[in-house]
């Protein structure tokens, strides 16, 4: 009954909790209706998202878009500062390429609990010498979107499609 991309970040959160895919199979087969939306979507689900936005944008990029599946939460390290960043979503291309993808919000601008009470001016500059650290450590592309993007999807699908994403073999539409 729930969008499929809902669904998915629901699945997220339920196997980051420690139910296993397996657990979850077994339930469904124990109930007496049909479960073939949750065999579907259960492929999809990726307890390495950190919250609800990152599992349902994930779902919008790959199952309605139909890019391919991203790796999730890598950590990448400067060579010049020593530094670890972890990026939301990152696709490593067969030339290479290393395309990279954050979803951003504007709390970690202005939520005083995010910045720690440093200026908006500090986090910005913080937020460039990430992308800097990101470039030197092999990044070849950085994608910023909003959620606005992933509820707008054809702005999400325009900027992954522009920093050259590729699509999946075989696209799945919801």
């Amino acid at each position: 009954m729930m969008d499929p991309c809902g669904a998915v970040a629901v699945l997220d959160s339920a196997i980051c909790r420690g139910l296993t895919k397996q657990e979850l199979y077994a339930e469904c087969n124990r109930q007496h209706t049909d479960c073939a939306v949750v065999f579907h979507l259960l492929p999809h689900a990726d307890q390495r998202s950190e919250n609800g936005g990152e599992s349902y944008a994930r779902a919008v990029m790959t199952m309605r878009l139909g890019f391919a599946k991203p790796q999730q939460q890598v950590v990448f390290v400067d060579p010049l500062t020593g530094r670890t960043y972890r990026v939301d979503y990152c696709w490593r291309l067969a030339d290479g390429t290393i395309i990279v993808a954050e979803l951003d919000g504007m709390e970690k601008y202005t939520n005083p609990g995010m910045t720690n009470g440093r200026s908006m001016q500090i986090v910005v500059n913080e937020e460039k010498q990430r992308e800097d650290g990101l470039r030197r450590a092999g990044v070849s592309v950085i994608v910023r979107f909003t959620f606005g993007d992933v509820l707008h999807t054809e702005r999400l699908d325009r900027k992954l499609a522009e920093a050259g994403v590729p699509k999946a073999v075989a696209e799945v539409h919801v």
